[in-house]
């Protein structure tokens, strides 16, 4: 039994999620078993997404390969449990928990009744099963599925806050992730087209031997990939739909949208370039210095955006655009030190802004007010609240023995390795305009004089979940060791290093 369970954990890790959402709608009377539910199997998915890492770990990150319904490749579809798969699946369980404990007994006031909440979950699970999916497949057409489900979810998680601004952003956000996956459809059919393979393992093979005679069909699907994940990623200057859609979605959306959705469509970008095109084919077409300069741009225009925003939720959105661009830039180093440092900066921001967002949500809910100025005084009236946003924002920022600083510092190693000083100069000055959007904040919320009002933390699942992502952002930092490790050993898979 044991084996058996062990041979089919990739699927039923994807899989749990994806069929528990079809079991709440007719449940939505008993709310109280939704939300148990909910939890319940987020918790079971970080159990074993912790197993899987430990397998990896073990095995020296030999994968775990799964072909649905017994088709070996390249005629069925597989899902590879390798390092980087183990990596963000980790992540997607570490995060989706404590948003999922957050939004217990706190949809009402955002989404709605029973039923409203009840759907608001269904979509919050389909997402949580599908970024799962992402870490895992290794399909190309099976990526552009679960990118599909991943947008619909995220489109009806944004609309489900009552009110236009939402039902506006949502709109939105669809219209442009609409062309962003005709994009990626297209550089799949290209890619299929010179290759006759949808299993990235084979389609690379295949391209490693005809790439020279389709040059130009090569560098259009590549484009194509770009952009369209660049859109669907909100990467500079294709974010415009960010803003508007992290700010105004409900406080646990706008957590696992900024967190771990833009994250999600990362990751399969990732997998095709550096699976399909591998790192020859991105030096040749000199697609990793584009993703440098893509990269620094991101930092330097999402953060002097950032600077510009009065509104909390806005001002964190902003932010969102500049640490895609960390990210993207990383990768662009092609080195292990940077790659490495990105995977690791990716598991950090997703957790530190799931907590900004979260900590935004309690602030907001409790003060009634969006402003960044109208929250003097507010960290003596919630002090864990605040504590908590405080500490991510020091993660943020890249402040020592926080999570975010490990991130960073290897970036900084892998853009000197490289003799990137412009790089290196960047992601230092996005630090410092980092710190002059978010320390203000913390300014005004600790040393102006606070009004009278009856401020006070949230309820206690609210202030686990929060304190939870604390200790996270603090344990990452000051202990870094088997994530990073599970991340360097994802870096040399993708950069073909033994």
């Amino acid at each position: 039994m044991t084996a058996v369970i062990k041979t089919h954990l990739p699927v039923f890790v994807v899989a749990a999620p994806l069929f528990v959402s079809f079991l709440l709608s007719p449940m939505a009377r008993r709310f109280g078993w939704v939300q148990s539910l909910v939890v319940g199997v987020q918790g079971l998915g970080l159990l074993l997404a912790v197993y899987l890492a430990g397998m990896i770990l073990k095995s020296s990150g030999v994968p775990i390969i799964y072909s649905m319904g017994g088709w070996p490749a390249p005629w069925g579809i597989e899902l590879w449990t390798g390092s980087l798969g183990a990596f963000f699946l980790l992540v997607v369980a570490g995060v989706t928990l404590p948003i999922s404990l957050y939004a217990v007994n706190n949809l009402s006031d955002e989404v709605g009744d029973a039923t409203r909440s009840t759907r608001f979950f269904v979509l919050y699970l389909l997402l949580a099963g599908v970024l799962a999916g992402m870490a895992l497949t290794n399909d190309l057409f099976n990526i552009f599925v679960l990118v599909e489900v991943a947008t619909i979810s995220c489109c009806g998680l944004v609309s489900a806050r009552r009110g236009p601004n939402a039902a506006k952003a949502a709109f939105n956000y669809l219209i442009l992730a609409t062309l962003g996956s005709g994009l990626i459809l297209g550089g799949i059919g290209l890619v299929y087209m010179i290759t006759g393979n949808l299993n990235m393992g084979f389609a690379g093979i295949a391209l490693n031997g005809v790439w020279q005679d389709y040059p130009h069909v090569v560098w259009m699907a590549m484009s194509f990939f770009l952009v369209g994940f660049g859109v669907k990623a909100a990467l500079f200057p294709l974010h415009v739909w960010l803003p508007d859609a992290h700010s105004t979605a409900p406080t646990p959306a706008s957590a696992i949208l900024s967190g771990l959705a833009v994250k999600g469509y990362i990751i399969c970008l990732v997998k095709i370039l550096f699976g399909v095109f591998e790192v020859h084919l991105l030096d040749v077409f000199r697609l990793d210095q584009i993703l440098v300069l893509l990269g620094m741009l991101a930092i330097l225009a999402g953060s002097i955006l950032a600077l510009a925003q009065g509104e909390l939720k806005r001002r964190l959105a902003f932010s969102t655009v500049a640490q895609v661009g960390y990210i993207v830039l990383g990768f662009g180093l092609m080195n292990i030190k940077g790659v490495a440092g990105t995977l690791f900066y990716l598991a950090s921001h997703a957790v530190i802004k799931s907590t900004l967002f979260l900590a935004a949500g309690a602030l907001i809910s409790a003060t009634g007010k969006t402003h960044v100025k109208d929250f003097a005084g507010v960290g003596r009236k919630m002090p864990i609240t605040m504590g908590v946003f405080s500490i991510a924002s020091l993660g943020l920022v890249g402040i020592p023995l926080f999570s975010g600083f490990v991130g960073k510092w290897y970036l900084l190693l892998g853009s000197l390795e490289v003799g990137n000083l412009t790089a290196a100069g960047v992601i230092g000055i996005g630090s410092v305009l980092c710190a002059i959007y978010l320390f203000p904040i913390i300014r005004t919320a600790y040393f102006e004089p606070a009004p009278e009002d009856d401020w006070q933390d949230p309820g206690v699942p609210q202030r686990l979940a929060l304190v939870m992502l604390g200790i996270a952002v603090i344990g990452l930092g000051v202990l870094p060791g088997p994530l990073l490790q599970l991340a360097q050993k994802a870096a040399a898979d993708l950069l073909i290093i033994p």
